[in-house]
């Protein structure tokens, strides 16, 4: 049986078929769609803010009252829940324990529907939250006996774990930055660190994604990943966004870049039972491409203005960035990148101002695998390639070995890429330049 998804974007919310290509509108109009949940008997129910405006506009925020659309068996809305109180800011959602769990960051509140008796209720999890959305309270999820938030923090996020039924605070740990999302990654819990660009486990375990991942869905035949684009609040909604689908073993295969559906919000795997597909509306503003990242936001580009940072612990030595060329303060110059599962090419682009001739050496994973030598300026940036067999968080450095009067290189980027399935063919994940 195919795998096919729920998607909740922006402005609707999309079922997709990754192996087919296909994807269907299941609805519209009450967006911004977030957080997506399966109950009994197939039911499915998805959060809505019934505004696309409320995110830039504290006064549209404030104002909000957003209600869960229900949907049954054959993805037809067949009812709508509000409690008597708002519904603000309307985040993820989960069912356990026969039980609506509805995380709403603009009070710091969790609303508590139960579907036996119909009754609303109101949790606050950390009790001196008193201004305005503190934690930022975006994903919720039942595991292991524990209620688990992912505590967003606009930095530096943490997950919370309660015990439950008592709902006492067990523990916090730490884990990403402006994070969302819980689900299990390399047989641990992880999140979507989206303001790192990666996916990374408690153990420590990451894969990059760039932009900005949130939503994912892990089935034993494949993994769907929903991203957005960093951009300020108030262009989200006009944007495009792209559901990135991996194998079991997180190898990826196909981008679909969703046009104008602003951003991806949550993406729940779900069970074909039956329902008739041809009935629902054909989306036909996505664009696939397999084998090779999307054009729009590829993630696999490493630039410059990306290499600064003060973390000794991961080896980065770029000493900041200059608008033309690196000077003799960086001889030495170490960065380290992502190197995701099926990832076996690294492109580096580099430039030279120095009219005299002289090497760089590349390193990666503390071996040298290459000596680029300068004999004159370039006119246009050359591009040279490095093949490997490793993954993970890995340094690449760039030493200077024999300089003439000065030394004056540039790294102007570094792209991974990987081997085709295709037999003898090679495919270049980067489509766009480096600079």
């Amino acid at each position: 049986m195919a795998n096919r998804f729920l998607v909740s974007t922006t402005h609707h919310l999309l079922a997709i078929e990754p192996e087919s290509h296909m994807l269907w509108r299941i609805h519209s109009g009450a967006g911004l769609y977030f957080g997506l949940a399966k109950g009994p008997d197939g039911v499915i129910y998805a959060a809505c803010r019934n505004t696309a405006f409320g995110p830039e506009d504290e006064t549209v925020r404030a104002s909000e009252r957003g209600s869960v659309l229900v949907l049954d068996a054959n993805f037809r809305m067949c009812d709508e829940l509000r409690p008597a109180f708002p519904l603000r800011d309307l985040h993820g959602i989960a069912y356990f324990d026969r039980r609506l769990w509805i995380t709403c960051s603009y009070d710091n509140m969790v609303a508590i529907y139960d579907l036996a008796t119909g009754d609303w209720n109101r949790w606050y999890p950390v009790a001196d939250s008193v201004d305005r959305d503190v934690h930022h309270f975006n994903t919720i999820r039942f595991l292991e006996g524990q209620v688990c938030l992912v505590a967003h923090h606009f930095g530096p996020s943490e997950v919370f774990f309660f015990d439950y039924p008592s709902l006492r605070l067990a523990a916090t740990v730490p884990l990403g930055r402006m994070s969302h999302d819980l689900f299990l990654y390399e047989n641990a819990i992880a999140t979507c660190s989206s303001g790192d660009g990666w996916i990374v486990n408690r153990n420590g375990r990451r894969l990059r994604t760039g932009g900005f991942p949130r939503g994912v869905a892990t089935t034993p035949s494949g993994n769907l990943v929903g991203m957005s684009m960093q951009s300020p609040r108030g262009q989200r909604q006009y944007q495009s966004g792209i559901l990135r689908w991996y194998d079991p073993d997180w190898r990826f295969k196909t981008d679909f870049t969703l046009k104008d559906i602003g951003m991806v919000l949550d993406v729940l795997a779900i069970q074909d039972q039956g329902s008739q597909w041809n009935s629902f509306e054909p989306w036909q503003l996505a664009e696939a491409t397999s084998g090779a990242y999307n054009r729009v936001a590829p993630g696999n580009i490493y630039r410059p203005e990306f290499f600064s940072s003060g973390s000794k612990s991961e080896g980065l030595e770029w000493h900041g960035v200059e608008e033309t060329h690196r000077w003799t303060a960086a001889l030495d110059a170490t960065i380290s990148v992502l190197i995701n599962p099926g990832e076996t090419r690294l492109s580096v682009e580099l430039s030279s101002a120095n009219p005299n001739p002289y090497s760089v050496e590349v390193w990666l994973n503390e071996r040298c695998v290459a000596t680029i030598v300068f004999r004159l300026i370039p006119a246009a940036l050359p591009c040279y390639r490095f093949a490997f067999h490793i993954f993970g968080c890995r340094p690449i450095s760039f030493v200077e070995v024999t300089t003439n009067g000065f030394s004056a290189w540039r790294c102007a980027g570094l792209r991974l890429a990987r081997v085709s399935d295709g037999p003898g063919t090679t495919a270049d994940l980067a489509h766009v330049h480096a600079v």
